[in-house]
């Protein structure tokens, strides 16, 4: 799904200054465990690294996610490189500034790096829009040797494999974070969920959903899609129930509903919360 036009921001990059010394988020903070289920497919995974083999997909009725991809992060460095330096480049105080202006309540280090990984990603992998398709062909070719790379190569990446990378380098960037595979629902009333994979992030006491595959569409360009929540995220997934967290972007104030289901229908009162 598209994010509609917004507007409103004056833009960031007016307040890209030399390059100042900061503290970064502390890496202690960053769970070690690496990998539990949620609930029907769902699982989180909390830390990513060169080489391991992350379940992408599989039968929507299995309990098992199957379909694998090799994630070959090295591949990735001077992607990863250019994203740090972009990010690097923000002189944080003013950035700090700039966010409480847009009464955006959001750590200016972490926002930098979000801000930098949309830009970056735009520019070196632009959509394709026939790529779900070749994506499926791809990965039955190759089964589960399949390569991250050549899924970028191919310019078939969905949100599985983008969530990856995207996770992959806030580990870099010391932001405490999670892969998290998924479901999603756009509208409230939608009867079946969509499979999706996202970013959850600890931004302090506070929880935010990061959707690295669909940025906001502003007037002046695509910006990170940062979503906030009114209950615990982590507390209702950790129930291992089919739920659904109603959360709000930070930019245009629409709201999306992230969780975990199992394939089957979804009743407003019921999974919604």
């Amino acid at each position: 799904m598209e994010n509609k036009e917004w507007s409103g921001l004056n833009h960031p990059e007016n307040y890209c200054f030399p390059k100042e010394e900061t503290g970064q988020v502390p890496p202690e903070q960053i769970s070690k465990e690496k990998m539990h289920r949620v609930f029907g497919n769902g699982y989180e995974l909390t830390e990513i690294e060169d080489g391991d083999r992350v379940k992408v997909g599989g039968h929507r009725f299995n309990t098992e996610t199957s379909t694998e991809v090799r994630a070959d992060l090295e591949h990735f460095q001077p992607f990863f490189n250019e994203a740090k330096n972009s990010s690097s480049v923000y002189n944080k105080e003013k950035l700090k500034e700039w966010l409480e202006r847009q009464h955006l309540e959001v750590d200016e280090r972490i926002f930098a790096s979000l801000f930098a990984f949309t830009k970056v990603f735009e520019k070196q992998f632009p959509k394709n829009p026939n790529g779900e398709g070749s994506r499926a062909q791809l990965y039955q070719e190759h089964g589960n040797e399949t390569r991250l790379s050549e899924v970028f190569d191919a310019q078939t990446a969905a949100c599985a494999e983008i969530a990856i990378l995207a996770q992959y380098f806030l580990q870099q960037e010391n932001v405490p974070s999670s892969y998290f595979s998924g479901d999603v629902l756009w509208q409230p009333d939608q009867e079946f969920s969509e499979e999706h994979s996202f970013i959850v992030i600890h931004d302090g006491k506070r929880t935010l959903l990061y959707d690295p595959t669909n940025p906001t569409d502003t007037t002046q360009g695509m910006y990170p899609s940062i979503y906030t929540t009114e209950v615990d995220f982590d507390e209702t997934m950790a129930k291992k129930e089919k739920r659904f967290v109603t959360a709000t972007n930070m930019l245009s104030k629409r709201k999306a509903f992230f969780g975990a289901n199992n394939g089957t229908n979804i009743i407003p009162e019921r999974h919604i919360v």
